[in-house]
């Protein structure tokens, strides 16, 4: 299928890739109910991927109603949709209120006050080792999603997961959010998203001479050791990390603090320029989080 296409070196794994882009040309109308879609062999032969790759995008894609097996025909693109599979159950819906006594407008009302809270009534929470990160974060998922969601510390799980329908980390903290579920036998959706250093800051550390030194200061050691080694690949400069209670070397060419906590860059001598550092949020990775809360959403009409 020339259509198709994966990144390997993506964060997003790669039936993901395979899922999200089959489900895209169906709904753009790329793909088209009863078409045939390719045997996981020659799929998988075509994008250079492991067959149980494939066989995973369809079982997934087979899960969400979008594929199904005709026997001899192979695997095709569903027909109908999951929406008209739908509409009888809201048309008995519908009648049975109307015969229970229901005016058309009272079934109208009621009907979007159901459909209002099914597309917005998810509710999730992101967590991160970093309050400003969490809050920043937060926010924009929230603008992003569509959704509420609420930021918290790791060391919050308990407390702010109580009434959530999934929970939001980085793909650093996953293993540990996914062990917390186990631990606290929680049934709860978890999801992952990629954050990626602002170009800016890369090209100011790409732009210093050999030989100059930029110092990384943060409040946690995890994340000055993933900034440092983004710096690190930037250019030829030496990246070094700066404790957050410890005084500012005066060798130093470049600060870099997080955005979110300025104030780190405080003590620096006259010749140490202080970069805030900024993170930005990874669009293959908001738009998986947002293929979660879609299907939170649809297991509630099932």
């Amino acid at each position: 299928m020339s259509k198709l296409s994966v990144e390997s070196a993506s964060a997003v794994p790669v039936y993901r890739q395979i899922v999200e882009q089959i489900r895209f040309l169906v709904e753009s109308g790329g793909l088209r109910p009863g078409e045939r879609l390719p045997p996981v062999r020659r799929l998988a032969d075509n994008l250079g991927v492991n067959r149980n790759t494939v066989v995973k995008a369809y079982a997934t894609l087979r899960e969400m109603g979008m594929i199904e097996t005709r026997g001899a025909s192979g695997t095709v693109i569903a027909t109908p949709p999951v929406a008209v599979q739908q509409a009888p159950a809201l048309r008995d819906a519908v009648l049975a209120a109307l015969h229970g006594g229901m005016s058309p407008e009272q079934v109208r009302d009621a009907a979007y006050s159901i459909a209002r809270q099914g597309a917005s009534g998810v509710r999730a929470a992101f967590v991160e080792c970093n309050e400003e990160r969490a809050q920043a974060f937060s926010k924009e998922l929230s603008a992003r999603l569509h959704i509420d969601v609420r930021p918290g510390l790791l060391t919050e799980l308990d407390t702010i997961t109580t009434d959530v329908d999934l929970v939001i980390t980085t793909f650093f903290h996953l293993a540990k959010v996914r062990q917390w579920a186990r631990t606290r036998q929680r049934d709860i959706e978890t999801a992952a998203i990629v954050v990626a250093p602002h170009i800016r800051t890369l090209m100011k550390v790409a732009e210093l001479p050999a030989g100059a030194r930029v110092g990384v200061r943060y409040s946690t050691e995890h994340q000055s050791a993933q900034v440092r080694d983004w710096l690190a690949t930037a250019g030829s400069a030496e990246v070094v990390l700066i404790a957050s209670a410890a005084p500012v070397p005066a060798d130093l060419a470049v600060l870099v603090v997080p955005s979110e906590d300025p104030r780190l860059g405080e003590g620096v001598g006259p010749g140490t320029e202080v970069v805030e550092f900024g993170n930005v949020l990874d669009e293959g990775s908001i738009h998986m989080v947002a293929t979660v809360v879609d299907e939170i959403r649809a297991r509630r009409w099932v």
